[in-house]
This record gives C-alpha cells, structure tokens and sequence, in this order.
C-alpha cells in the first residue's frame, strides 16, 4: 500500500513539474554542445536517496537515469551508449550528474529527486539541456527570406526558338488538312466518276 501512495505522489509531482514548463522562470536553462561533458548539480541535506529523471522533448517520456544511494560516493551506470556517474559533494551538500559525450537526444528535462527511507521524494527545480546549433537553426529558421529578383526576360533565341516551333505547328496543321481534303476530293471525284461509267452502261444495255 505504501508503494502505491508513493507511486501515486510521485507522479503527481512529475505531472505538477511537467505542467509548469511552459513557465520558463521554473526552469533552469544549461546550453550545450555536442560530444562534451556537463554536470548536472542536485542540492542535497540529509537525503539518503538520490534520482536522475530525463523527459524526452519530443515524445515526453520520463526515463530513470539513475537511482542511487548517497552513502556511496559515486555509482556508475551505462545508459543509450553514453556514461552517467552520480558524484556526491558532502561538503557542499551536492549530488551532481556528470554526463559524458553529450548526444543531440539529451536535449529535454532533468528532474532530480532526493528523499530519505521511507518517505515521499522530493524534487528540485527541473534543468533544461539546449544545444546550442538548434537556438541558431531556429533563429535562422525564422529570420526573413532574402528577397530574390525574378527576371522575367526572354533571350533573342528563345524567342526565335519559341516562334519557330508555334509556325512549324501551325504548318504541320495546315498542310494536314490540305491533304485530307486532297483525299476527300479524290475518293468522291472517283466514286463520282465510278457512278457515270456504271450508269453509262446501264443506258447502252437498255431496249431501244
């Protein structure tokens, strides 16, 4: 039963941190680039229980980086092909998340949660990792476009080309229907004449 209560706060915490992203000011902003390391920092006090919660921006899955206990100095774990090691400071109270190779996919949230044995996390205010290229790509992406000068100008041969082929075509029209009626004026010249031999030779066969 107590797991479930748990589960049950801890998702409405998840829900509550994830619903006040569109407020930038609850939000830490860390811009990065490629392939380098960063640290992540998490204030902790007396807490004995540390984790590491990354939301993907695109598909807005919460995935459990890393769960670990803060009487270990440090707990290494390999996640998506890259090395995340929890370093804990005590003496500045901190326990960072140090991330190495650093992937265009861990770009989003990062929500670390403290708590001690047996009781409800808690969670600090969420990171937001930003590539740096990206910021440019969009800025870029809505700057306005360059206007271009259109030319609507049409060179000596092209017109040549054009008028040559518009005179070949009403030729070629022309000279086929010279033609047909060529061999619509002999088909009824000689169905004509086929006609006069037929009836000429009817009038010499008739009785006189």
């Amino acid at each position: 039963m107590e797991k479930i209560m748990l589960f049950c706060v801890f998702s409405y915490l998840i829900v509550q941190i994830s619903s006040s992203d569109a407020s930038e000011h609850n939000v830490t902003l860390l811009r990065f680039q490629l392939n380098e390391s960063i640290t992540l920092n998490c204030s902790m006090t007396d807490n004995h229980v540390i984790a590491w919660y990354h939301q993907n921006p695109e598909s807005g899955q919460l995935t459990l980086l890393i769960f670990a206990y803060v009487f270990m100095k440090e707990t290494n774990t390999i996640n998506q092909n890259k090395f995340l090691r929890v370093k804990v400071d005590r003496s500045r109270n901190t326990a960072s998340l140090d991330i190495t190779g650093v992937m265009e996919s861990d770009s989003g949230l990062y929500f670390c949660g403290t708590r001690l044995m047996n009781s409800d996390m808690q969670f600090e205010k969420p990171i937001r990792l930003q590539i740096e290229d990206r910021e440019d790509k969009v800025q870029s992406i809505t700057d306005h476009p360059e206007e271009v000068e259109i030319k609507d100008e049409v060179t000596l041969t092209e017109r040549v080309l054009m008028f040559s082929g518009v005179g070949l075509a009403v030729f070629l029209c022309f000279l086929v229907i010279i033609i047909a009626g060529r061999n619509i004026y002999c088909h009824g010249w000689r169905k004509g004449w086929t006609a006069a031999e037929h009836a000429g030779l009817n009038v010499q066969n008739s009785p006189k």
